[in-house]
């Protein structure tokens, strides 16, 4: 596998070009390690500590860099990429196929809505919400409202499981303009604690 890269106008900026399909059409940004949390290739990009974020194309992947040299940094993002590829894994863990089709503004508008409003349920063992604990994978609304959350739990088997999948179907059942609500649990990829934001792991105190 031969991957090849292309300089952008933005020095911070670097397109890798793999030879084969990413995404299927569009463009998907990730602005950080959460929000990236269901694509593993993007994961796994993110632990190289120098990227800042990530756009992902039909069949390019663009990494941004909040420091160091890009010469330093290429062979591990390359290898980075092969691996993914090599290793059969996909880029994106499929949404669900009812809402497979690209939102409007109106419903990622009211798909950050819910997100904020998933800030209410409290993990009783960690004390914190699932947003910044990164256990919610994804939002997802349709033009008809309807809503699907998929989340995880820190563990499989946690006993807070049902606790808090009736929070969130709450939750996302308040806000305004849903009509139905889905709540699916998922372990792809496993939770990590460093799905966390940084509000949480300094309230847990992880440095």
């Amino acid at each position: 596998m031969f991957i090849q890269t292309e300089a952008t106008e933005d020095p911070s900026r670097l397109r890798f070009l793999p030879g084969r399909p990413v995404i299927g059409e569009g463009v998907l940004e990730f602005g950080d390690r959460q929000a990236a949390s269901a694509s593993p290739l993007a994961l796994k990009l993110f632990e190289v500590a120098e990227v800042s974020a990530l756009s992902f194309g039909p069949d390019t992947i663009t990494v941004t860099k909040k420091g160091g040299d890009w010469q330093r940094l290429k062979p591990a993002l390359l290898g980075t990429i092969m691996e993914h590829f090599m290793s059969g894994a996909p880029v994106l863990i499929e949404p669900p196929r009812s809402l497979a089709r690209p939102a409007s503004a109106g419903a990622n508008a009211l798909a950050e809505e819910i997100r904020t409003a998933l800030h209410q349920v409290i993990d009783p063992e960690l004390g914190y919400n699932i947003v910044d604990l990164g256990l919610v994978y994804d939002v997802f609304v349709d033009e008809s409202g309807a809503a699907v959350v998929r989340m995880t739990t820190t563990t499989p088997g946690c006993p807070a499981t049902s606790y808090l999948m009736e929070g969130a179907q709450e939750c996302t059942a308040a806000v305004g303009g849903v009509d139905t609500v889905e709540v699916e649990l998922t372990y792809e990829p496993p939770w990590s604690p460093d799905m966390m934001s940084d509000d949480a792991k300094r309230h847990l105190g992880i440095a």
